[in-house]
């Protein structure tokens, strides 16, 4: 399916669609550096401010700031069990330069240290204090300042404001979304998640997917054994993998869920489990800053009720959806992600932000045309065929056909290659995180994604960004499915 310019079609435009639509009919097209990538992954130029501060005097313009409090003695106990369960975690209000406030709250590491981070948005003097009570009374009305200087960070990730169903950085600059499923990127055990990062930049996508588990779907790993404690290494290598990612490849966004697709966390949520609710809540905390994060609070559940392994209330994911707006200082952008050929149960939920469905064989674009006219958001299909589970005979031309229908309709999509969702078993294997280069290069998975730097490309010296553009399918004849 085509698009249409508003409010004009130019000549330069018309001659881009042809090249998309051979792009789409051409199932022998190769690059002229096959087996290659067409460029190396782009960065930035390095800013005189690094993109991550802590306690400093001076932090850059859309990038991240925080202020570290050691509790005193004698206000701190001893032994306290996960603070932000057992007692009100402090807080840290924040002053903008225009006298606007935010407040959040602040995460702890296991070691009386409490953390409160802000994404700087706005360049100028930012202030902030603290507000605490109880066992942490001693950082009450801590205070402090810092400057935001210029910087060229893209920022986080928002609705184009000019066009609800495109994305764009918080510095303008339109965002082509090419996802990727790289679920276990965040999981301490997964031994090459760096070389699973490069070679997905480098191959050109520009988000990922990956959650909190360890196990194949569960997120215990969060918690010690009893769930009476934070297991804060895990954490703490979850956050170095995020901050890795942020100063290598600014515009790499990461899809965090933090439920994964633990079921039972899911239902003791609804429960009001305390140790289930302050996951989401710690996590927002703790990563919410950071201009690389959107959410998805879970993953491949069923919402259709019944008793069945994987069902769970569509009203536990709304409650759960609701909660975290609330909370959400940053503008965050806030998902669910459900079973295949289910929909999208959130379209009018105010706290969804993106239209996240799970289909198959989506080459046409159909989807879209379904769920555009219902939504103001942004709409992705984050899952359809994989490289591996449930592959297409051909994979370079479905997936890069995939791709381009996806945003000639107005919409979005992502691939999916190794299988990411089971634990690495070694270099040799399909399972866990591994590099995308090296797996085609080995064998053990096609070169589906070796066109989608070309995409990028293509938009960037045409200099075409598809915002405020609508579907045109009489631009193929009212027959999509024909090329």
């Amino acid at each position: 399916m085509a698009l249409h310019p508003r409010p004009i079609l130019n000549r330069f435009f018309i001659s881009s669609m042809i090249l998309c639509l051979a792009l789409l009919n051409n199932a022998g097209l190769h690059s002229p550096l096959c087996g290659q990538t067409p460029q190396t992954p782009e960065e930035l130029s390095t800013s005189e401010v690094p993109i991550f501060c802590s306690g400093t005097p001076q932090a850059a313009e859309r990038g991240v700031w925080q202020i570290e409090l050691k509790v005193e003695q004698p206000n701190a106990p001893t032994e306290i069990n996960i603070e932000p369960i057992q007692l009100s975690a402090p807080q840290i209000v924040f002053t903008r330069p225009d006298g606007s406030e935010c407040r959040v709250d602040m995460f702890d590491r296991g070691d009386q240290t409490w953390v409160g981070r802000a994404y700087c948005q706005t360049q100028g003097r930012w202030k902030w204090r603290c507000l605490a009570s109880g066992p942490v009374q001693s950082l009450n009305d801590r205070v402090g300042e810092f400057m935001v200087a210029p910087a060229n960070y893209p920022g986080k990730l928002c609705k184009h404001p000019r066009d609800p169903h495109q994305f764009a950085f918080d510095n303008g600059e339109w965002f082509l979304h090419i996802g990727d499923t790289g679920y276990r990127y965040l999981t301490d055990t997964e031994p090459l998640w760096e070389e699973y990062l490069d070679q997905a930049a480098a191959a050109g996508f520009t988000k990922i997917r990956t959650w909190f588990c360890r196990s194949r779907h569960n997120v215990e790993a969060l918690l010690n054994a009893d769930r009476t404690d934070a297991n804060y290494a895990y954490w703490n290598e979850m956050e170095r993998r995020l901050l890795v990612a942020l100063e290598r490849y600014p515009r790499l966004q990461f899809q965090l869920i933090p439920y994964g697709e633990d079921t039972q966390e899911l239902h003791r949520y609804g429960e009001g489990d305390a140790a289930s609710q302050w996951i989401a809540r710690y996590a927002q905390a703790r990563f919410s800053a950071l201009p690389n994060v959107q959410w998805c609070i879970s993953n491949d559940q069923d919402l259709d009720g019944g008793d069945c392994g994987r069902c769970v209330p569509a009203t536990i994911i709304d409650r759960i959806g609701r909660d975290m707006q609330q909370r959400e200082a940053w503008g965050t952008l806030l998902t669910n992600h459900q079973k295949r050929f289910s929909g999208y149960a959130f379209v009018a939920a105010p706290w969804s932000d993106i239209v996240t469905i799970e289909d198959m064989d989506q080459v046409t674009g159909a989807i879209f045309a379904t769920y555009l006219p219902l939504t103001d958001d942004p709409v992705i299909n984050d899952e359809d065929r994989y490289g591996l589970y449930r592959s297409p005979q051909h994979d370079r031309y479905f997936f890069r056909r995939l791709m381009w229908s996806s945003l000639l309709s107005g919409g979005h999509a992502s691939y999916g290659g190794l299988a990411t969702y089971e634990p690495f078993a070694g270099a040799d294997h399909i399972t866990g995180v591994q590099g995308y280069q090296t797996a085609v290069d080995s064998g053990r998975l096609d070169d589906g994604a070796h066109d989608f730097g070309w995409i990028a490309k293509f938009f960037r010296k045409a200099e075409v960004e598809l915002t405020g553009m609508r579907p045109a399918p009489e631009m193929a004849g009212n027959q999509p499915s024909r090329f």
